[in-house]
């Protein structure tokens, strides 16, 4: 039986605790033994995201400690395993602490702020033996998922262009309102657009250079837009953000255009579209929290790495963000 503790209750990190009580039902092999960040009477509690309400009222906690202190969670419970939603600026501080003391794992995404940071807890995992994921969600939708695959089969010919949009209303709903403070969040670029920038280079792999535009309006870098070019020509146009208006619908979508075909994914839908039809391919029902889950879990487990996500990987994600902010604010190409 693996145990494991949860650190940062906010809305990301009841939706883990919400999704890991039901695989630990279903699984029978996960128990739940520490939270920090929250009190029992916080739990109960609903919280909205752009994803929509979670509720953990109804998850038993009664076997479960509760702290106030990172620290004292680790120092006082012996735990196979941590899944971390705190804030940004805190990612790689607590990912090494965790590690340092013997305990895997899954923060949330961006890796860390800096470059230094992502390299510090690479270093604390090899070191220790013990597992690091980030949580690259997206890495686990069905969608994208497929999308990697028929672009990996080349069963529609070469891509010579791809497409991400990403737009939100701005994000208020953070403590003290952290996340709109780029020192702490990296703005819109480490948070909001990380998402497709992580797609494009899982997919696609990372660019020869790019060329980026940023609007600093309400907040500092509340946008980004990119052009992103590759070795044989292919070219992926991505833009990101989070200054709308409070009204505005969050939504994101992705077209990628091959020599036979296009492929659209929207509204959680993956459409592929021929001279000659409409294909909607079988995709699984799992949701990609939950699978993302599962596949830490099962990391942790077997002590077997993830095919589809690494440390390294998402690092070099963060490093083409970091380049697409110096060219927003030197206004140049940057070669990577």
């Amino acid at each position: 039986m693996l145990k494991y503790g949860l650190i940062g209750m906010g809305g990301l990190g009841k939706l883990h605790l919400s999704n890991l009580d039901k695989i630990g039902k279903k699984r029978g092999d996960i128990c739940l033994k520490a939270i920090c960040g929250a009190t029992k009477e916080d739990l109960k509690k609903s919280v909205g995201l752009n994803i929509g309400t979670v509720d953990v009222s109804k998850v038993n906690v009664d076997n479960c400690n509760f702290y106030g202190d990172y620290k004292e969670l680790f120092e006082n419970e012996e735990l196979d395993f941590v899944v971390a939603a705190i804030p940004t600026y805190l990612h790689k501080e607590i990912a090494v602490y965790a590690l340092e003391h013997g305990v895997s794992i899954l923060s949330e995404k961006p890796m860390a702020l800096t470059l230094d940071g992502c390299d510090r807890m690479i270093e604390a995992a090899n070191k220790s033996g013990k597992h690091l994921m980030i949580g690259h969600c997206m890495r686990f939708y069905s969608t994208y998922s497929k999308l990697k695959e028929i672009v990996d089969s080349g069963i529609y010919g070469k891509v010579y262009r791809a497409e991400f949009t990403r737009y939100s209303q701005m994000p208020k709903w953070t403590w003290n309102n952290w996340i709109l403070d780029p020192e702490m969040s990296g703005g819109c670029p480490l948070d909001l657009h990380v998402h497709d920038v992580d797609m494009m280079n899982y997919i696609f792999g990372s660019p020869k250079s790019l060329f980026s535009t940023a609007t600093n309006k309400k907040v500092e870098l509340e946008s980004i837009f990119t052009q992103y070019y590759y070795e044989d020509g292919m070219v992926v146009i991505s833009g990101a953000d989070w200054s709308l208006p409070d009204t505005y619908k969050f939504n994101a979508q992705c077209m990628v255009n091959f020599e036979k075909a296009a492929a659209v994914i929207k509204d959680n839908e993956l459409t592929i579209y021929t001279d000659d039809e409409v294909i909607k391919p079988e995709l699984s029902g799992e949701s990609e929290f939950i699978s993302e889950l599962n596949a830490f879990i099962d990391m942790v487990k077997t002590g077997e790495k993830s095919k589809v996500t690494s440390p390294e990987s998402i690092r070099e994600t963060v490093r083409i963000i970091k380049a697409e902010v110096e060219s927003a604010k030197t206004r140049k190409i940057i070669e990577l």
